[in-house]
């Protein structure tokens, strides 16, 4: 005979059997949308670029291993054996593909605002894969916030859609406009695969609380690394303070360096959403033993200002 506790039990399990069963539905949709977006971000220039290639495969093998996805799996291949016989003929086949995913999700999804931001995470990622942005691929970005007042409100992309205006008010891209929608880029969805070597659909993580107090802070013979754009001011000014405290800056998390500063601009949901490559490296070397640390803007600020 089944008692009372003996229900409840077994309600608790129904229940967290559907709950887990609609999150593995809204993630699996949620990787799907980014893909979505990763490729009109690629094809946003209206070309494929020299460093697109390299991170399309690493996506679609990604992407395939994810759902074993037969579209994506094909395509992986078809960029191993070199079978496009044109930059157009591979450009077909990824809008091809855009096409059929974007036919077999339909309209089931309970947020159509939570679809577009996905898609445009991934558009992010699609753009900055290569390691650089492009003038067509900033007048992309322009485009879409000028088609959607859901990603003009959405406070997490106000500095990156602030930025394309200026950018563009001009009408021209010098290279550090460039290099600052990157940086915003970056703060979104990652540093691009050209840089890391890692893919980024499908990243979501917990951020290890960073060091809040100056005092733990070793400035002399330590190695730095920002994650973005920084409150404090840009890079060259932090590197020179960093170096003026006898410290260095390297571009990327490796097992040489001490510390990886979380930028206080950024926002905790938008991380742990798509997280970004430096620090999602960074937790891994953490996880095999490594001396680095996570550090906090505000905690590097008051020690290269002595207010610790």
């Amino acid at each position: 005979m089944v008692g009372g506790s003996d229900i409840r039990r077994i309600e608790e399990r129904e229940r967290e059997e559907r709950y887990n069963a609609f999150n593995k539905s809204a993630n699996d949709r949620k990787r799907v949308l980014y893909w979505i977006g990763f490729l009109e971000g690629a094809l946003s220039s209206r070309r494929i670029e020299a460093g697109e290639q390299p991170a399309i495969l690493a996506e679609s093998e990604k992407f395939a291993d994810f759902f074993d996805d037969p579209d994506a799996s094909d395509l992986a291949e078809d960029i191993r054996s070199r079978c496009f016989s044109s930059e157009k003929d591979m450009m077909t086949q990824l809008r091809e593909i855009i096409a059929d995913k974007s036919n077999e999700l339909g309209n089931a999804s309970t947020s159509k605002e939570t679809d577009e931001l996905n898609i445009f995470l991934g558009f992010c990622a699609g753009i900055i894969c290569d390691g650089r942005v492009l003038e067509s691929e900033v007048r992309a970005l322009r485009n879409r916030f000028m088609r959607s007042e859901r990603l003009r409100e959405e406070v997490a992309f106000y500095p990156l859609c602030k930025a394309v205006e200026e950018a563009l008010a001009d009408d021209m891209i010098t290279e550090e406009e460039s290099e600052d929608i990157e940086e915003w880029l970056g703060q979104l969805v990652g540093d691009g695969y050209a840089d890391t070597g890692f893919t980024n659909i499908g990243n979501v993580a917990k951020l290890d609380d960073p060091i809040l107090d100056p005092e733990t802070i070793e400035l002399k013979d330590s190695v730095f690394v920002l994650t973005g754009p920084m409150r404090m001011g840009p890079r060259a000014y932090i590197e020179k303070e960093i170096k003026r405290a006898g410290g260095t800056m390297a571009s990327r998390a490796t097992r040489k360096v001490d510390y990886v500063v979380i930028s206080s601009t950024a926002s905790r949901h938008w991380r742990t959403t798509h997280f970004g490559t430096k620090i999602e490296r960074a937790r891994e070397l953490i996880e095999e033993g490594c001396k680095l640390r996570f550090v906090s803007e505000v905690a590097l600020e008051k020690a290269l200002s002595g207010k610790g």
